[in-house]
């Protein structure tokens, strides 16, 4: 597989990747936020169904991102290419989890309509207590991003595979994504939404980038590299 090709592959994965997850959130925020959340999850098997489809969607494609382009990053940096792998791997094996969640979910909705007033209780109880998992299922899999992506584009901008306009704001991204999640782990009220706004940018731009114009391996890597 040629480079340039490498390159738009990984520019479509993240763009199916992207829109895959924000399209299943879209649908299961509204749901999910109800107070008889596990009444509609068994009203709307269907809709969580298409989202926990989705969500395995985009936990393909970002592992598919990191292997696509490792024999690109790994001409730079063996360790930062295993790396990213590495964290993507991770990122999709907390999402997935959740992922998984989201039918237990209706099955634990249609258990609700036989039970007494007493197990309902009990079947909320631990409902809520899935929905905290997936939410920090869902945490540790952005730290896992965070941390390995802000590695991943300490090599784009060192070495210039693409602007380093653009690679800048990848680093700023991923700080700002890592310190929203961290504040939100340890339910520190600081920060909002707006710290998601730098690294959704560039996780827009950079596969439009990739897509039309690909990597710049015009810089040659330091001797030693490879391995570093």
């Amino acid at each position: 597989m040629s480079h340039q090709l490498a390159a738009r592959i990984a520019g479509f994965l993240f763009l199916i990747s992207t829109s895959s997850y924000m399209y299943a959130d879209s649908i299961l925020s509204p749901l999910l936020r109800l107070p008889d959340f596990l009444n509609q999850a068994a009203q709307n098997q269907s809709t969580l169904a298409l989202a926990a489809l989705l969500e395995f969607i985009n936990c393909a494609a970002v592992v598919g991102i990191s292997i696509v382009i490792y024999p690109i990053i790994k001409r730079y940096s063996e360790r930062v290419a295993i790396g990213y792998i590495a964290g993507r791997v991770i990122e999709a094996a907390m999402l997935i989890s959740g992922a998984v969640m989201l039918m237990t979910f209706g099955a634990m909705g249609e258990k609700l309509a036989a039970s007494s007033v007493m197990h309902s209780e009990q079947l909320y109880i631990m409902g809520s207590a899935l929905k905290t998992e997936r939410y920090f299922s869902f945490l540790m899999g952005m730290i896992a991003l965070a941390i390995f992506g802000f590695l991943l584009n300490i090599t784009l901008f060192k070495y210039r595979l693409v602007p380093r306009v653009l690679a800048g704001l990848g680093l700023l991204g991923y700080v700002m994504l890592l310190l929203k999640v961290l504040f939100d782990f340890f339910d520190v009220s600081v920060g909002g939404a707006w710290m998601y706004i730098p690294g959704g940018l560039f996780e827009f731009l950079l596969p439009l980038w990739l897509i039309f114009k690909g990597f710049d391996l015009s810089a040659e890597p330091q001797a030693g590299t490879s391995g570093k």
